[in-house]
């Protein structure tokens, strides 16, 4: 594997690296005493300890035009940028993520509220069109760019899908888009060019499970846990399964009676997985009760299962 000097010089020895390490966090917390931003990172707090967005008017100005916003952020992207170009394999500041198109940059974290930039392009559009619905509350001003945005709105739900209703609209510079809950979300479909936008959100403090649906069928194509530590949770138990650990069955089927739904339906999925004999009385209970969130998915579950296999029969009693 071919290896540039430059890393090599690093691997070898890590003073370059920390110096760089120092001059962006030296310059990242410059930029963050600035009054105007000091102003906007002390109302993040408060709107990520579940302050009113309507009494942040630090943030309430940030997002009024793009001016204003790009004149809050102007010197700290500036000041970060040159510093990149001073030392090109400096580690990012700030958390970012890149994913099929859709790159976002965390400019702070507050609580349960953040501030990012997200720069979306064309290849950012999914087929099928999957929207992702959180339990957040999030809010969005366009900075760059143009595109189509559809927002959605859950009308109703119903064994795995669901019915929405769409408003379909065109963005361009200043263009502002709110999405509250988990039952509104929106997709965007960037022009040729790329679209840039500046993003607040704030989870749920208990946030309920976010869901990815095909908006043309309103099948629910995959649901995870909205809380991190019941996403660290649901895949411990996966990895159960995976490994064949039988051993953890008491554990495993002790989590399908009581807790969040989700961590329920995955712990009894590895115990049907692991042991049918195990896992079987156990779905049949919960396609039993009417009053269990889980009983149509159960319900669904065991007549396919019947369907598919039918020599899986719990035994009587």
């Amino acid at each position: 594997m071919f290896v540039r000097d430059e890393l090599k010089a690093l691997r070898g020895d890590d003073r370059e690296a920390r110096t760089h390490r120092v001059a962006m966090e030296e310059a990242l917390e410059d930029c963050r005493r600035e009054p105007r931003l000091a102003a906007v990172l002390e109302e993040l707090l408060r709107y990520g300890e579940g302050g009113d967005f309507a009494h942040c008017p630090a943030l309430v100005a940030l997002f009024e035009h793009t001016g204003a916003a790009r004149d809050i952020l102007r010197p700290l992207i500036g000041r970060l940028t040159a510093l990149h170009r001073a030392y090109p394999l400096a580690q990012l500041a700030f958390r970012h993520r890149s994913q099929s198109g859709t790159h976002v940059l965390q400019i702070a974290a507050r609580r349960h509220a953040t501030l990012s930039l997200v720069l979306q392009d064309a290849e950012a559009s999914s087929k099928p069109p999957i929207a992702t619905f959180v339990d957040a509350e999030q809010r969005e001003m366009v900075l760059a760019g143009k595109a189509s945005a559809s927002l959605f709105a859950i009308e109703a739900e119903d064994r795995g899908r669901v019915t929405l209703s769409s408003v379909r609209t065109e963005l361009q510079s200043g263009a502002r888009m709110k999405c509250t809950g988990p039952r509104q979300s929106r997709l965007i479909q960037p022009s040729h060019d790329s679209l840039l936008t500046l993003r607040l959100a704030r989870t749920a403090g208990r946030p309920g499970p976010t869901r990815r649906i095909d908006v043309r069928s309103g099948r629910i194509v995959h649901r995870a846990s909205g809380n991190a530590a019941d996403s660290r949770a649901e895949l411990a138990m996966l990895l159960l399964g995976r490994m064949g650990r039988s051993d953890a069955l008491p554990v495993l089927a002790a989590r399908t009676r009581t807790g969040d739904a989700q961590l329920r339906w995955q712990a009894l999925r590895q115990c049907l997985a692991l042991d049918p004999a195990t896992g079987l009385p156990l779905l049949e209970r919960i396609a039993k009760d009417h009053e269990d969130p889980l009983y149509q998915a159960a319900r669904a579950l065991l007549a396919q299962l019947q369907r598919e296999r039918p020599s899986l029969r719990s035994e009587p009693g």
